[in-house]
């Protein structure tokens, strides 16, 4: 058995972790043993991977750079006492870090794994400049020390890694996953209950509740379809929480938005929610590739979305209309009257979009698994 160790954020809920989860429960855990890093004290996944065989090791926060030396010895130990065979590394640039600290401990096998091909910089042209300069070091530092390099798309890896990476035997492309049976067991089901049968038309959107994701600008279209006097109400379901949160909520009451933008938390029943909904909602500022779009379209779900996020994603059954964000709010709502307007594609077509880009949490767990023993066959080759 060989022994991984992921190197993660904070194992709560989100996009990363929820792939990472994939692994761990479609891996042969007879084959492999996985581990997780985490900045938090009781992260939410903590109790699932401790069930299935893994531990969560807590590491301290870096502080946004304060405490890096402390973590690195931290993790240096970590790796170290762990008689691990592998780490893989989910950290953005931070795995310019994480890669050359699993090489001083003696870690043959080094995976990175590139996520997201842009982020936050800042608002000042210092700081900006300041993050530039961090990349490019971290950026030559994940080069120099990884011996496998992933990423969830083209754009992903091209950001993390550079382009030149993209052309070598050693990068893989893997697309990102969801469970997709949980999707397709009950596809086209007419649902009831909760949200259902009171003369309103869902719109879903899905994600942590952040400027990247943009629920400001949900705020203006629910805005447009109450100016218009139309029953269709979105749905906002993630993670809640600090200033962003709370100024989305003023805009909710400052226009009246009560009966337009519900704001529902973080939900279990996603699956449920897409198959209440006629329509899905995403104008996020950035996407690496999101798993969302992979969920409503194993539900059939038409899709509106902004055009910041790789194009792999669409599983050309022509459910997704790409919009820029400098449209205006009335353009994304005619957007969306036009999609909660389509009928679901069959399920077969769906099946079949699956299967050819891999995008199955069975196929996603095969994938990794197998790059882990061909990074270790090529190790042993060189040896």
């Amino acid at each position: 058995m060989k022994k991984v160790l992921i190197v993660a954020g904070s194992m709560n809920v989100g996009g990363i972790e929820n792939q990472l989860m994939h692994l761990l429960r479609q891996a042969d855990r007879h084959q492999f043993h996985f581990d997780f890093t985490t900045t938090e004290n009781h992260p939410f996944y903590q109790d699932e991977i401790e069930s299935l065989g893994g531990r969560c090791i807590h590491l301290p926060a870096t502080d946004g750079g304060r405490h890096l030396l402390r973590y690195s010895r931290a993790l240096y130990r970590v790796i170290k006492d762990g008689g691990y065979d592998i780490v893989h590394s989910h950290e953005l640039f931070h795995s310019g870090i994480v890669l050359p600290i699993a090489r001083l401990a003696g870690i043959k096998h080094r995976l990175v794994h590139a996520h997201t091909w842009t982020e936050g910089n800042g608002s000042d042209g210092k700081k900006t400049a300041v993050r530039r300069a961090y990349n490019f070091v971290m950026r030559r530092l994940i080069r120099a020390n990884a011996t496998s390099f992933i990423a969830c798309s083209s754009w992903a890896g091209a950001y993390v890694f550079g382009e030149q990476v993209l052309r070598q035997k050693n990068y893989h492309l893997v697309f990102n996953s969801v469970d997709t049976a949980r999707f397709l067991a009950r596809y086209g089901q007419r649902e009831s209950g909760e949200y259902c049968e009171d003369g309103w038309v869902n719109v879903i959107q899905v994600g942590r509740f952040s400027s990247e994701k943009n629920q400001l600008f949900t705020a203006e279209i629910a805005r447009e379809f109450k100016r218009r006097g139309k029953r269709i109400r979105v749905l906002c379901a993630g993670n809640m929480g600090g200033d962003y949160e709370t100024a989305v909520k003023k805009k909710i009451e400052e226009y009246g938005l009560e009966q337009y933008m519900l704001l529902l938390g973080v939900r279990k029943d996603i699956d449920v929610l897409l198959r209440k909904s006629a329509a899905l909602l995403l104008p996020s500022y950035f996407e690496g590739m999101s798993l969302v779009l992979i969920e409503a379209q194993t539900s059939g779900l038409p899709c509106v979305t902004s055009n910041n996020y790789s194009p792999e994603v669409d599983f050309g059954l022509e459910l997704i209309q790409r919009l820029s964000l400098e449209e205006d709010a009335a353009v994304w709502a005619d957007a969306l009257e036009e999609a909660a307007q389509k009928q679901r594609p069959a399920k077969e077509s769906v099946e079949r979009a699956i299967c050819e880009k891999g995008f199955d949490s069975k196929m996603f767990a095969e994938r990794i698994c197998a790059l882990y023993r061909e990074d270790i066959a090529q190790g042993e080759v060189k040896e």
